[in-house]
């Protein structure tokens, strides 16, 4: 019975497949019919809207259905066009790291493959376009599925807009029939792919600035600078809050200066960018600039026309994604760039590069600040307003931006999208290989690059030795800062070992806010161990840092200082270590050297190794002296010869008289060890003093000069 309820299940779904196959076929006919997919943001969705321009333009019979994700970018823009559409499951890729969001994500994408596979059977499309966005991922897979049971005859079109492909477009793109490429060094990343150029509206086109300010639901006063600042569809916090800062410091201009703000549509509990904005305006500025904020700004949510926009305006103040950079550059502007760091494949930046490597865009970077006792990535508002002044004041600089921007963009983008996916091989399908972009290592690699070249040339390290270009260096601290914010502590981790690696001095006083921290975990970390948010292995490497930074003020003192007495042990071994490494700025400081005579009895003998070790760097009588020798018998032969090498070290300084007394004291200390070794390292350290008592009883040996304490000030 069972075996013959199998069979007829299995008979139900092959004849479901085969009529499925033969419905599809029928209608694969006059009139075409194309989906569209892709979505998020505008960058995504705007790129889809141009391709079935296109494809419309050839076919005005063509049927479209647009396939998104609820209350994102589409849901606005694809409205507003005019295009039906549908909506499935999806969510971002969460990264390789199992966590509840890889479940979250796992569910969601299942469902969206049923959905999807509902509605392509219904729709019975030739054509799927997709231009990227995790909305893609189920229609795609669903897309695939279906060709692979034979019931779907359609081709794939996948349209890569940035100069990185995201890790589900290249996960993707094995499965489309033709990738469709906007920068030519993505070749390399797919084996079926043409260099097609990025796909612009019809309605995204230089228009007069007489005409355009026409238009303008809004009015501008006349003469004045227009500069347009906005971060993509739904908006960037780093950029609204940006601007927003920078005006108290523009209002000195704004007799020449009027600013429009594109606010952006994101309206999630975690940020809505119109309250955002209008709440900082409110904190940010006098009652007296606030009443003639009007004269010279005007903020909106979203601009649907916006090549009004771009035409009217001197300078531009945006994010890196494709889209706005190929409708700028269609336009013809100058651009100021705010690349978003840390993304995959760091495409934005490598976006950015390109724009700026062809004399079109300057770059600012983002940055990782403290603020409201939270890590927040932002952009100087004081920054930003002296580079806007900077390049407004300098016209022949904006003529020469604007021209190599009209030469950014590769151009009938869209004729040769249409000819792929038509067939036809109108255009050369530009598969002539070329030099892809200079790589931008990943973080993990970075690490690995600069541990070992500090490891090679230890004081002499110097991060430009492998980081060669002075921009690219500059972009990794910035990464790296911006790893700061992240919630998982192993990101954070991370970006405090590049701080240190890559010598960002900026950001000492916000490893000192993260070092002093003491926002206590919950519960359930608490039982694991867990003390501060900012846990033990962070405030190690933070003290680590420092080091490697080498600048020495009151307020590092204060903070290592603080770490000598942190619950976890090895941030008092490293604080010690630290105290060892500024001790000729903290040599005879009575707090410090009190707290070093403490740890000489630690719990941890690590500390105390460590303790014994500092004290000789910044002991200076024979109270140090005597708590080093009264170390003699120690249990651990490692705490008796890190003693030795504290007395050692204090004989060099000159601290210590080689005298009887002391070589008395010293040859009571026990020189064995527990450990088989071929060699007995107490016994040299031991031979080592003889041998400096020696030197200085000669006169061979004298105290070093003190290093030069200037050069580790920050300034």
């Amino acid at each position: 019975m069972l075996l013959l309820t199998v069979v007829l299940v299995l008979l139900l779904i092959a004849s479901a497949a085969f009529a499925a196959a033969r419905r599809w076929k029928r209608r694969v006919g006059a009139p075409r019919r194309v989906v569209l997919t892709g979505g998020g943001t505008g960058g995504h969705v705007n790129p889809a809207l141009a391709i079935a321009e296109g494809i419309k333009a050839r076919d005005p019979q063509t049927r479209f259905l647009y396939i998104g994700v609820k209350n994102k970018a589409e849901t606005v823009i694809v409205n507003k066009a005019g295009y039906p559409l549908r909506y499935v499951f999806s969510e971002g890729y969460p990264g390789i790291r199992p966590s509840f969001r890889t479940l979250c994500f796992l569910w969601k994408l299942s469902l969206g493959i049923v959905q999807s596979i509902v509605i392509l059977i219904g729709f019975a499309p030739r054509w799927i376009v997709a231009t990227g966005g995790y909305v893609s991922a189920p229609v795609i897979m669903a897309a695939v599925l279906l060709k692979k049971l034979g019931i779907a005859d359609v081709k794939i079109f996948l349209h890569e807009q940035n100069s990185i492909p995201g890790q589900l477009n290249a996960f993707m793109g094995k499965w489309a029939d033709k990738v469709l490429l906007t920068f030519p060094q993505t070749l390399s990343f797919f084996p079926n792919a043409a260099v097609v150029g990025y796909p612009i509206r019809h309605s995204i086109v230089p228009i007069a600035v007489e005409e355009a300010e026409k238009r303008l639901s809004f009015t501008i006063p006349e003469g004045r600078e227009i500069l347009f600042v906005f971060g993509g569809s739904q908006g960037a916090r780093t950029i609204n809050r940006a601007i927003v800062d920078a005006l108290p410091y523009l209002f000195a201009n704004s007799h020449r200066l009027f600013i429009i703000h594109g606010s952006g549509l994101a309206s999630s509990s975690s940020y809505n960018a119109a309250r955002d904005t209008e709440e900082r305006i409110q904190k940010v500025l006098s009652d007296e600039q606030k009443r003639s904020l009007g004269d010279f700004y005007y903020r909106q949510d979203y601009f649907h026309n916006i090549a009004e926009i771009y035409s009217i305006s001197s300078l531009i103040v945006c994010r890196s994604g494709a889209g706005s950079l190929n409708e700028i550059s269609r336009i013809g502007k100058p651009v100021l760039l705010v690349p978003k760091v840390n993304l995959p494949g760091d495409h934005q930046v490598m976006n950015a590069r390109a724009m700026r490597n062809a004399g079109a865009a300057e770059i600012l970077f983002e940055d990782t600040v403290m603020e409201s006792g939270g890590l927040i990535e932002c952009l100087d508002g004081q920054v930003l307003a002296e580079k806007i002044l900077s390049l407004i004041e300098d016209r022949p600089r904006l003529r020469e931006m604007a021209e190599k921007s009209r030469d950014f963009l590769r151009r009938e983008a869209i004729e040769r999208i249409v000819s792929e996916i038509f067939g036809e091989k109108r255009f050369a399908d530009g598969n002539g290989r070329v030099a892809p972009f200079r790589d931008l290592v990943g973080n993990a690699r970075l690490l690995q690059l600069l541990s070992a070249a500090r490891a090679r040339f230890g004081s002499a390290f110097d991060p430009a030795l492998v980081v060669e270009d002075p921009d690219d260096l500059a972009y990794y601290r910035h990464r790296a800062a911006g790893l700061l914010s992240r919630k998982n502590w192993q990101d954070r981790n991370l970006g405090v070992k590049l701080i240190g690696l890559t010598q960002y001095r900026e950001k000492i006083p916000t490893l000192l806010q993260m070092l002093s921290d003491r926002t206590p975990v919950g519960v359930v970390k608490r039982i694991f161990g867990g003390d501060f948010e900012q846990v033990g292995f962070i405030r190690r490497n933070i003290v680590e840092a420092l080091m490697g930074l080498d600048r020495f003020d009151p307020e590092v003192e204060k903070h290592i200082l603080l770490a000598m007495e942190d619950p976890y042990f090895e941030v008092r071994a490293r604080a010690c270590r630290a105290v060892a490494h500024f001790g000729d700025l903290l040599a005879g400081k009575t707090l410090c050297v009190d707290r070093l005579l403490g740890h000489l009895r630690d719990l941890c003998f690590e500390v105390v190794i460590e303790a014994a070790q500092a004290l000789g760097e910044v002991g200076t009588d024979w109270k140090a002296a005597m708590a080093l020798l009264s170390m003699r018998e120690s249990h651990y032969w490692q705490v008796r010869n890190a003693a030795l090498l504290g007395i050692k070290r204090m004989l060099e300084r000159g601290v210590l008289d080689p005298s009887g007394e002391l070589f008395a004291q010293i040859s009571s200390f026990i020189l064995t060890s527990t450990d088989f070794r071929p060699h007995f390292q107490i016994k040299e350290t031991y031979t080592a003093i003889l041998k400096c008592a020696e030197d200085i009883r000669a006169g061979a040996c004298k105290p070093p000069a003190s290093l030069n304490q200037v050069a580790r000030k920050i300034k």
